[in-house]
């Protein structure tokens, strides 16, 4: 589910997981923004980091006492790309490149908390309503992705972050068409749009129902979803790179345990082995789902039973560099009764990844981590 970006709201073992095989060869100069982005990093809300007070130099010591290499700015309201000192302030920016802590950009793929004065076609329509004040957009609508292209391009104009990367590009959710969930995007734009690339422009507009009971329409209604995924991906590392060759780009899929590829590209639109294979991006992060990073007794070697992942992707594309992301905070933050991962939880899965041959890491979220007491000393 998205509340893992939601700033608003907010004991596995090794059994039956492959060994993990990773490639890690670094033939990169120490001074690219890739090799920036090696090693450990975590993800900042500008917005809660700067309700809580902290200064600058507070910040850059936290980040050295975890042995942060980079931080992951990351914003899920609307935002245009233009210049915004309110947003990121540039005291903080300052500080963390004097440091030699690269700063990148997270935004999320395929929606907005809040409102924005997008039109209604835009929109994904789910099975079920997703409650709350989020909106979900569609990767189907060229409009939309031609205004998250531009979008990126001003950012890239206005702001020299070390790379750009759009996390939750994925349709929600899993294995909720079962139920009736939220499932999406079954909204008119998209059934005619596959209709017309299937049936012909003159064929009656097909409903979902029908798609989904015959097997010959819902197979090519899968490869529907994963084809605008990984158009937006092509899309937006385009825009970068036009931009400015220097800024990174970062794909981001989806890990589960006791999952499969076929299952996640099924039920999020997300075929990983494409993405890394086709678009190429800089990094390739496998984002924790929300029915892993919300089991309350998640130990930190879950990270292994990802494995079915790293080894296609590494096939897929071995040059490649993969990340993995975590929660560290939400559950014990809303819930102080349940148990939290503390330091201890946070460094093993830090190194175990390392250890294991991923290229870097990050977890959710600095601000709602500081706030229990549980950062590293």
């Amino acid at each position: 589910m998205i509340l893992l970006f939601n700033p608003f709201f907010y004991g596995c073992n090794k059994s039956g997981a492959d060994d993990i095989v990773i490639d890690d060869t670094d033939d990169v100069t120490e001074s690219s923004n890739l090799a920036k982005s090696k090693g450990n990093s975590i993800q900042i809300d500008p917005y809660a980091l700067y309700s809580l007070g902290i200064t600058p130099s507070e910040l850059v010591g936290d980040l050295k006492k975890a042995n942060i290499k980079y931080v992951h700015y990351f914003l899920v309201n609307y935002w245009n790309g233009s210049k915004n000192d309110d947003l990121f302030k540039k005291e903080y920016l300052d500080a963390l490149e004097e440091n030699g802590i690269g700063v990148w950009l997270m935004l999320l793929g395929n929606c907005f908390y809040g409102k924005t004065t997008f039109p209604k076609e835009w929109e994904m329509e789910c099975l079920t309503p997703y409650p709350g004040e989020i909106c979900f957009y569609s990767f189907h609508n060229d409009e939309y992705v031609d205004w998250q292209v531009l979008r990126v391009k001003n950012i890239v104009k206005n702001y020299n972050f070390i790379g750009i990367e759009f996390a939750e590009s994925y349709f929600p959710e899993w294995k909720t068409i079962y139920d009736n969930g939220f499932y999406g995007d079954v909204s008119l734009y998209a059934r005619r749009k596959f209709t017309r690339q299937y049936l012909g422009p003159d064929a009656d507009v097909l409903s979902f129902n029908t798609i989904r009971s015959d097997p010959d329409l819902y197979k090519k209604w899968q490869d529907f979803r994963s084809d605008a995924v990984v158009n937006f991906n092509k899309k937006i590392k385009e825009a970068i790179k036009s931009t400015n060759p220097k800024v990174l780009f970062a794909s981001w899929g989806m890990g589960i345990r006791n999952g499969s590829l076929k299952e996640i590209r099924e039920h999020f639109g997300l075929d990983m082995e494409r993405i890394v294979k086709e678009v190429k991006p800089d990094l390739f992060y496998i984002q924790t789902a929300a029915q892993d990073w919300g089991d309350p007794g998640l130990k930190p070697h879950y990270l292994l039973e990802y494995s079915y992942i790293v080894n296609a992707l590494k096939t897929a594309a071995p040059d490649v560099p993969l990340g993995i992301q975590t929660d560290i905070a939400s559950l014990s933050f809303h819930n102080p009764d349940l148990e939290k991962r503390d330091g201890k939880w946070w460094s093993t899965f830090m190194n175990l990844s390392l250890s294991s041959g991923y290229y870097t890491n990050t977890a959710y979220e600095y601000s709602f981590y500081k706030r229990q007491g549980l950062w590293v000393e």
